[in-house]
This record gives structure tokens, C-alpha cells and sequence, in this order.
């Protein structure tokens, strides 16, 4: 193996400058394709994660992968919604990795107002000179597992129609555009699986002046035959309470369970 002449003060100073690239998403130790340092030259990566940007921690220069798509959302590994930080690779979509969001207080502090351009988000979690305290993003463990719900073979990742009798757990995926259409537009939408009954889709109950029942002018009108039963809170309540109130029904129910 050949041997590399490295004294003391270079290798502390090459040591250094890798830590600073390896800050809370910014890179990964041991993934730093190359740092530099006086007399001192790291081989490029051959593998691992790649880097979505490197800052240099003298002039705070930033320079960004654009083979890497960083994304910053939320998690909903649990009912906390922490914020997190997705990578993917931009040519196949792969998720790369799950890291915490350094625009959200349950995942920094200090955190990074909104308002910040991603290139001080960039350089607060790369030891940049001039940005002070150094901005730490994480995320937990259940955070980090779901990766494994993103890459589950078995992921529904299309919408799922009954493709038999009720019960039969027959399923066919159809496309968006037929869900919308069908949802929409109704009409005899199992008769492939026998069936001759009529759907009345979001078009003919979309009616806010006819009553429901006349002998029964309690039920409202024909748009309370709609029904909205969400799932959890994490901003689909809000959403889903929206788009009930405007199409003109008063049923919309929150279901969740943990």
C-alpha cells in the first residue's frame, strides 16, 4: 500500500474539514468525495450516498448537486409531524435518504425562518463562515423507517378499483384521470363486475337547492348525500372541511386511530 506523507498539523486540518462536510445532511461521514487540507489529497468517492451540495468552510462558497433533489416536508411517521428533509435522486426518483428539516422547530434549534433561501439553509449546516451557530436538522428513528414504507414492494402506489363483488377483495388499478372522471361523472361504473347499479357521481349530487326529501326538509338538500369521512389531521381535516362546506354539504366526519 503506498504511503502518503502527512504530519500531524495536516491530518488535523484535512480531519477537520471532512467533519465540517459531514453536518447534519450536508454529507455523511465518510462519504465526502474530497476535502481539502494543506498537503493533504482525499481520493474521490467510489461510494455510498452522494452529496447534494459541498459549502467551503473558508469563503462559505456553495456549490449544489443537481443530480440531487432535496425536499423539505413533513414526516407522518407518527402524529407529531416533525418536519424532515427528503434526497432523492433526480434521474430514477430513488429516495436517497430521510434527514430533519432545519426550517422546523421540532427538528432545529435554532431553526431557520421560513422566508430563508435554501442556499442559507445549505450554509448554516455546513460550518459557512459568518452564519454563527451551526443549524442542526434531525429526525428520530420512526422518522428514519419510513424509508422502509417508501420502498415497500407492496406499496399502493396508483388508485385501486373493485374489480368483483363486494367483499371478493378483487382490485384493478385505474388512472387518475379515470378516478376523477368516474367519481365525477357516475354512471354504471361496476357493470364489468356484473353489476347493473347506477353511481350518482359529485356532478348530479352537487345540488344545494333541491331537497333531499321533501316529507323530510330536516335532511337539507341534495348535496348532503355527500359525505366526508377523513382520516387523520395532518392537514387533510382542514382540507377535506374546505371542499365539503363549498359543495354544499354539512356531513364531514374525522376518523383516525392509532
Amino acid at each position: 500500500m503506498a504511503r502518503t506523507n502527512l504530519d500531524r498539523r495536516s491530518f488535523l486540518k484535512a480531519a477537520g474539514g471532512l467533519g465540517a462536510l459531514s453536518i447534519a445532511g450536508v454529507g455523511i461521514a465518510g462519504q465526502v468525495p474530497k476535502a481539502q487540507a494543506e498537503e493533504t489529497a482525499f481520493p474521490e468517492q467510489q461510494n455510498g450516498q452522494p452529496l447534494e451540495a459541498t459549502v467551503d468552510t473558508v469563503t462559505g462558497k456553495l456549490e449544489v448537486n443537481e443530480d440531487v433533489i432535496v425536499r423539505y416536508s413533513a414526516c407522518l411517521g407518527c402524529y407529531s409531524s416533525c418536519g424532515n428533509r427528503l434526497k432523492l435522486d433526480r434521474q430514477t426518483g430513488r429516495l436517497i435518504s430521510v434527514g430533519g428539516n432545519p426550517y422546523h422547530p421540532s427538528c432545529a434549534y435554532p431553526f431557520l425562518n421560513f422566508d430563508e433561501p435554501l442556499s442559507e439553509a445549505y450554509q448554516a449546516m455546513g460550518f459557512a463562515p459568518g452564519k454563527g451557530n451551526l443549524t442542526r436538522g434531525t429526525v428520530c428513528g420512526r422518522g428514519q423507517a419510513t424509508q422502509d414504507v417508501y420502498a415497500q414492494p407492496d406499496r399502493i402506489t396508483a388508485p385501486l378499483k373493485r374489480a368483483g363483488k363486494r367483499g371478493e377483495g378483487k382490485w384493478k388499478a385505474i388512472t387518475w384521470d379515470d378516478l376523477i372522471k368516474e367519481v365525477t361523472e357516475g354512471g354504471k361504473l361496476f357493470a364489468d363486475a356484473g353489476e347493473d347499479r347506477e353511481v350518482e357521481g359529485f356532478k348530479a349530487l352537487h345540488d344545494t337547492v333541491t331537497p333531499l326529501n321533501p316529507d323530510y326538509p330536516d335532511l337539507g338538500p341534495v348535496s348532503n348525500q355527500f359525505v366526508m369521512l377523513g382520516g387523520r389531521g395532518d392537514g387533510r381535516t382542514t382540507i377535506g372541511t374546505r371542499f365539503t362546506n363549498c359543495f354544499g354539504s354539512l356531513n364531514q366526519y374525522g376518523h383516525g386511530s392509532t
